[in-house]
């Protein structure tokens, strides 16, 4: 059974803000009129470019004698993986690739087949991670782990005082996404994602029916028509969902966790200090760069306020409302941040870093 509203974490009301995110939506609205709408057909185009791409790529996988070039192509791989959960994933679970909603959870379908669950992942992502954003035990993008401490006020362990040397271990991220964090969020009822309701019968064939097609695609079925064993084509895949991770890093990092950005937490009436506008300007922030990469590879993903503000606009028209948020939070003198991608990683480190320091002043004083 799902959690009722009363249970779930509310923000505070504020006149003001709600006035100013009344005016801010004008404004981007009228923006958006003057913007073409044939724009959203090149990302419609690539909904069927970027998915041959890739199982293109994978059966010319399969015609490889040298192992090396088997694993190059399984790396192209696992950076087509990343391009298309940002270009067509990602609008698909927030309606924004085609004109119908049945059309873009149809192409969630999309995401269970190259590796994730999608179920799942859109309840994260759509109803945890967009409505509490940073927020512990809601958000689950910074769901606890037993050797991480990415929320301030988590509890404190012995372990977390060297959780900083650990960050080699995040590009293996996916990989422990894909094979082990679905599998938790099916079974484990502690997960926060549990929150939101049990998963049906159908989702739980789902996931191992997508799980099994997804692992024997890309190593089993490679072991029986290639000249590589079962040992190697594994291998392959784990490079596959390595290098996955390593690009990853760049666009899952820099918004959210670093030390420039609020972690609120929720009152025991449930209640968040702030209104959702401010929460929204206060957890996130933008990455400054711009260039052609970033706009038709990339998605766009650095002007990610944008994206929280307005999460129904497509990526496609992000720079032109990010250029209308600066200026309405200019005039309005609300806040808005970017920073280059180099100080928002240092910024990650810092804040990882700086939550391992389990003994604090008041204790070392005492």
């Amino acid at each position: 059974m799902s959690v009722s509203y009363h249970h779930t974490p509310h923000y505070t009301k504020d006149a003001e803000a709600d006035r100013h995110f009344k005016e801010l939506r004008e404004h981007v609205s009228r923006v958006m009129q003057s913007l073409p709408a044939s724009r959203k057909n090149i990302m419609r185009f690539k909904a069927f470019l970027l998915p041959a791409i890739f199982f293109g790529t994978y059966v010319l996988a399969l015609f490889q004698t040298s192992y090396l070039l088997f694993c190059l192509a399984y790396i192209f791989l696992g950076l087509m993986l990343v391009i298309i959960f940002l270009n067509l994933i990602h609008e698909a679970s927030h309606n924004t690739l085609f004109r119908g909603k049945k059309n873009n959870q149809r192409y969630m379908l999309l995401f269970d087949i190259i590796g994730a669950n999608s179920y799942m992942w859109n309840k994260r992502h759509v109803k945890l991670h967009h409505n509490y954003t940073n927020v512990d035990g809601w958000d689950s993008d910074i769901e606890k782990s037993k050797f991480l401490k990415v929320h301030p006020l988590d509890g404190k362990k012995t372990v977390h005082h060297y959780q900083h040397l650990l960050i080699f271990l995040y590009p293996l991220f996916i990989t422990n996404w894909f094979l082990l964090r679905d599998f938790k969020d099916f079974f484990n009822p502690g997960m926060i994602v549990r929150k939101l309701g049990d998963p049906s019968r159908r989702e739980y064939i789902k996931l191992f029916f997508f799980k099994f097609f997804f692992v024997g695609y890309l190593a089993v079925l490679p072991a029986l028509l290639t000249t590589f064993n079962l040992g190697q084509t594994a291998l392959a895949l784990f490079i596959m969902l390595l290098s996955a991770g390593f690009f990853a890093l760049m666009v899952l990092l820099p918004p959210h966790v670093n030390t420039s950005n609020q972690f609120p937490i929720v009152s025991g009436d449930m209640k968040l200090q702030q209104s959702w506008l401010m929460h929204q300007l206060n957890t996130t922030n933008d990455v400054t760069t711009t260039n052609w990469f970033i706009k038709y590879v990339m998605a766009n993903c650095n002007f990610h306020i944008a994206h929280h503000l307005f999460p129904n606009i497509s990526h496609v028209y992000a720079k032109e409302v990010t250029d209308a948020i600066i200026k309405y939070n200019r005039q309005a003198g609300l806040p808005y941040r970017s920073y280059p991608l180099f100080t928002t990683l240092r910024n990650h480190y810092r804040l990882i870093r700086s939550n391992g320091r389990w003994m604090d002043i008041l204790e070392e004083d005492m």
